[in-house]
């Protein structure tokens, strides 16, 4: 099934579950047919949900089929334990647990107490948040040789176990009106989930629940427009919802708007509603559940993933360049070693000068290989202290220009200079001025292997300082350029040019601590230009 295929029948079955939700059923009734919903988006012919009461510490199986253990789980007031349910709820996480993983939990004290048929394959659970925490989950299981769970099962198992405790608070609440009409506004006063009702444009009646979750005092809502409490960028699509509901045609059965507090908070509510009589008018019941510190759980979650993609894509480039940058340089070593071990006594000495020449560049490029490393850990975790002081631009940057001139990376080449006074005074940091500069030169002499002019221009103005360097180089890809400052990145058209793919990232860090910028402009096979903007402040004392 393809990904939009997949994704229409993961909305198809929220929106069914919604139906069911306000169908009339019994809770298990309920259940039941969430089972066989979910059974069209994955193998879920066992199939248990869990809802835990963590005051008394005990765990409902309101509903529970398996092929192996029939509906013998099927129970409420189960102490809890250190079983595999309660791993999860312990973890807050999804859990996908195979026979050795189960092993692996078993010999490490996480779980210990687990119960039921555990002959499975392969086992499922996500957590199910209700009331903004954590109080159940979600639970399938396989039980075939071959079975498995995959990454995109895990997804769409977190996904409808979201939006299912919402459904069920939903259910539950509707269920419980529908028990016994005469003391449904006892239960809506006692309710978890906000309740309130919508009547020619006015809040004619809202629960505690509801009138905690805006923040206001229940009297200022009442007989209010009840757009008053609604973000006003919501307003427009909240207010069309209402009246379409109230012309009459279907609409979505529960949608996320964003609210305002009393105190200006936003909160983000799921908001469902239906049409009915109130005093013989038509009016909207709407009932919503706070899902703000879902919401923010989703998005932390989904920015721990990304952090971690990132690190493993990280580490892979790192791998990558370890190991092709690494191998030159010893093999180098190694054939020089070997040399000197065979026909040391045979050479004369220019040629074991020589030989001892290419070992000692061999190590030194490796040793730039470990400092820039090195470097690179230093300004990521902060350890590299931000010292600025008093520094004459003009003569510093004359230094470091030399310096790299000196180096056999210039073959010989100069640099075409443009700087301010020799007055100018600003407070830099030194030392991270030269990790950026001697960088940036060295690049654009080393990529430009064809030779052309290297140009470094300094520009004081508007309370800045504005370095360039450019270079007639090789260029680089509009793709590249949108990793270029990543670590261990380096251009898909270096070809067999060394480098680490460090040198950018540390001088992206390097000016961060001076609170600059940094930007580049390139067109392959044209050439390079780096911009670092840095504040010219002043030092202490000079005006």
């Amino acid at each position: 099934m393809s990904q939009i295929a997949s994704q229409a029948a993961l909305h198809r079955v929220l929106f069914r579950m919604a139906e069911r939700a306000t169908a009339g059923l019994s809770f298990y009734e309920f259940l039941q047919s969430v089972h066989g919903l979910l059974g069209e988006l994955l193998f879920a012919r066992n199939f248990y949900v869990c809802l835990s009461n963590t005051s008394r510490q005990t765990l409902d199986f309101p509903y529970y089929v398996d092929e192996k253990d029939g509906d013998t789980m099927q129970c409420n007031d189960v102490p809890m334990r250190r079983g595999l349910t309660e791993f999860v709820l312990r973890t807050q996480r999804p859990q996908l647990i195979d026979a050795v993983r189960f092993q692996s939990l078993v010999a490490s004290g996480e779980v210990t107490e687990a119960s039921g048929d555990l002959t499975f394959s392969a086992w499922l659970g996500v957590p199910m948040w209700l009331h903004g925490a954590v109080g159940g989950v979600l639970v399938v299981q396989n039980y075939d040789a071959d079975g498995h769970y995959s990454d995109q099962d895990i997804d769409v198992m977190s996904f409808v176990a979201n939006q299912f405790g919402s459904v069920i608070e939903r259910h539950q609440a509707i269920d419980a009106l529908r028990t016994s009409e005469a003391r449904y506004r006892a239960v809506f006063e006692h309710l978890g989930v906000g309740v309130a009702v919508v009547q020619a444009e006015r809040m004619q009646f809202i629960n505690p629940a509801m009138a905690a979750m805006l923040g206001w005092a229940r009297d200022e809502l009442l007989q209010q427009d009840f757009k008053k409490a609604i973000h006003p960028d919501d307003v427009a699509a909240v207010v069309a919802r209402h009246q379409r509901r109230l012309d009459g045609e279907v609409v979505e059965p529960y949608y996320v708007a964003r609210f305002l507090t009393a105190a200006g908070e936003t909160r983000h509510l799921e908001i469902s509603g239906a049409l009915f009589d109130w005093n013989g008018q038509p009016a909207t019941l709407l009932f919503a559940v706070d899902v703000t510190v879902r919401l923010q759980a989703e998005l932390a979650q989904r920015a721990a993933t990304e952090r971690q993609r990132e690190l493993n894509d990280m580490r892979s480039r790192f791998i990558a360049m370890a190991s092709h940058e690494f191998r030159t340089p010893l093999a180098a070593i190694t054939g020089s070693v070997e040399l000197l071990s065979v026909y040391g006594d045979k050479l004369d000495p220019a040629e074991k000068s020589d030989v001892l020449a290419r070992i000692q560049r061999a190590v030194d490029r490796m040793t730039h290989m470990l400092e820039s490393v090195l470097e690179l850990d230093e300004v990521e975790s902060s350890a590299m202290l931000f010292r600025p002081q008093a520094v004459a631009v003009s003569p510093l940057c004359r230094a470091i220009v030399a310096d790299v001139e000196a180096d056999k990376v210039a073959g010989g080449r100069r640099v075409v200079l443009s700087l301010p006074p020799d007055e100018l005074v600003c407070a830099l940091d030194e030392s991270l001025l030269r990790h950026v500069l001697v960088n940036l030169l060295s690049n654009a002499f080393k990529y430009s292997p064809g030779g052309g002019e290297v140009r470094m221009t300094v520009d004081a103005c508007e309370g800045e300082l504005v370095w360039t360097v450019r270079d007639q180089g090789i260029g680089i890809t509009p793709q590249d350029q949108t990793r270029l400052f990543d670590s261990y990145q380096r251009g898909s058209n270096v070809g067999h040019i060394p480098g680490t793919g460090l040198g950018l990232a540390i001088v992206k860090h390097a000016v961060a601590r001076h609170q600059g910028s940094l930007s580049v402009e390139s067109q392959p096979g044209v050439g390079t230009c780096f911009t670092v903007r840095l504040p010219a402040h002043r030092p202490p004392g000079q005006g």
